[in-house]
């Protein structure tokens, strides 16, 4: 099996030995070679002058706008640690149960990616590493779970930890131990955030640009004035769904007539789902994810509203969380209610990519490794975040001085590349002028054909690289 691997630019492995300005690209675009600059007190003692590798103390610009103050890291602070002797220590804190326990699978899946790795092209010669504890998607856990591995389990960097909530509760204190937090499983905006926080980045679509398209794509089939009922969790998740199209309905797009927000830990939407049903409006938004999904569809089936419905791109798990109601999607496309997603990437389960060769190698290693299938959750998400992550860390240990956690952060904040898993665009960031990892999606509906769940395309791929600036502005 050929190594999987985003596509990485050819010239960042040859950055040793380079020397580069650095303060992101300019409107020609640059690539991940080009070295940040370094200023701060000790750049001329460290030899930085002579452009052979970044400083690891004083004041570091990584990237447009993007600075790491090193002298305000802990005494103890070390940029080598969890990577100084032959493992690379990855950190996560993930809901493995509770309501939301379906995203531990992702964890899974990013493991066994690492196991992938490790036999076959180790980064940097060394061996991955998850080290991994429950939060149940509770906050108070997910602090108490970050602060404990970051005191006892030598941790180089945190990946992918799933929620706003959880990450929002401890970037903190990342940010203050000077540990990278990367990839954040949440769309939130507050993670195109390099000024305030430097040391942690986004992964997935900014839910404010999924709300934009869902906007766009609502005015396109219905023309200014549509009616609108939304569902969201009651949480910084969810309310940045309902500001967004709040702010849609400002701008004249349409009205929303109904808002219900729901615990998220709640057993059921029956109530929220009744009060939004008795709106007969003509679209549904659901801002909830996980179990809460597929109670959407069941709930509109089992009435009769059959508004367009649009749910978050958490959602897009066909196996996980559709095929407990597969009779009720059914029912809703062949009476005009299909449920509608913005998708950023092809979805390993889909019979439209059954044949697609990053499918087919995603495949091949939850077989080889997990001995599961797309069919059995999420894992397949685990294999993408892990491609992800190994990449911006052998992109970091091509750089001068190697795999350290400064270089780690340059590597994110400069990174130019695409994966063949992406239905279109690119994986870019460039400091504070692009601080958003995807932000492009299409909008796919959710169908039944012989039996089998997949998507079909409503729309081409919508591309808004580089719109998205930064939270900071």
């Amino acid at each position: 099996m050929k190594a999987l691997s985003l596509k990485r630019t050819a010239g960042f492995v040859m950055a040793a030995g380079l020397i580069f300005a650095a303060c992101g690209s300019d409107d020609e675009g640059s690539s991940s070679t080009d070295a940040p600059a370094e200023t701060g007190d000790d750049t001329e003692a460290d030899g930085a002058a002579g452009g052979d590798e970044l400083v690891l103390t004083g004041t570091v610009e990584v990237a447009a706008g993007t600075t790491l103050e090193l002298d305000t890291c802990p005494e103890d602070w070390d940029p080598l640690q969890g990577v100084d002797g032959d493992e690379i220590r990855i950190g996560q804190t993930l809901p493995e149960s509770g309501a939301l326990a379906g995203f531990g699978a992702i964890g899974e899946g990013m493991e066994m990616y690492f196991d992938y790795v490790n036999d076959n092209e180790p980064v940097d010669g060394k061996t991955l590493v998850r080290v991994v504890k429950d939060d149940a998607y509770e906050a108070g856990r997910a602090v108490s779970n970050v602060e404990e591995m970051i005191d006892t389990e030598d941790i180089f960097a945190f990946a992918h930890i799933i929620g706003t909530p959880t990450n929002l509760a401890i970037r903190p204190l990342t940010d203050e131990a000077c540990v990278p937090q990367l990839f954040d499983g949440s769309g939130f905006p507050f993670w195109g955030d390099p000024v305030g926080f430097p040391w942690t980045v986004g992964n997935v679509l900014n839910y404010v640009t999924e709300a934009e398209i869902w906007c766009e794509a609502i005015v396109e089939e219905f023309g200014e004035g549509a009616t609108v009922a939304v569902l969201a969790m009651n949480n910084d998740f969810g309310k940045t769904y309902s500001d967004a199209l709040q702010g849609c309905e400002a701008d004249g797009m349409f009205e929303i007539v109904g808002e219900q927000f729901h615990d998220q830990a709640a057993p059921d939407l029956t109530n929220e789902m009744t009060t939004l049903i008795a709106t007969d409006a003509d679209v549904l938004i659901g801002g909830t994810t996980a179990s809460f999904c597929p109670q959407v569809a069941a709930e509109v089936a089992g009435s009769q509203w059959r508004p367009r419905t649009y749910i978050s791109y958490t959602c897009n798990n066909l196996a996980s969380f559709f095929a407990p109601v597969q009779d009720e999607v059914e029912t809703l496309n062949a009476e005009g209610g299909g449920i509608r997603i913005a998708n950023s990437t092809k979805i390993c389960g889909d019979p439209a990519y059954a044949d697609d060769p990053a499918i087919i190698e995603t495949e091949e290693v939850l077989a080889e490794y997990g001995d599961v299938t797309c069919a059995d959750g999420a894992f397949s998400t685990g294999v993408l975040y892990g491609q992800y992550l190994v990449d911006v860390l052998r992109d970091a240990a091509a750089l001068p001085g190697g795999l350290n956690r400064v270089n780690l952060m340059h590597a994110v904040w400069n990174a130019d590349t695409s994966s063949e898993m992406l239905l279109g665009g690119t994986l870019k960031l460039d400091g504070v002028n692009d601080a958003y990892w995807i932000e492009g999606a299409q909008i796919q509906e959710i169908v039944v054909v012989d039996g089998v769940l997949g998507f079909e395309s409503k729309g081409e791929f919508i591309d808004k690289e580089g719109q998205g600036g930064s939270y900071a502005g």
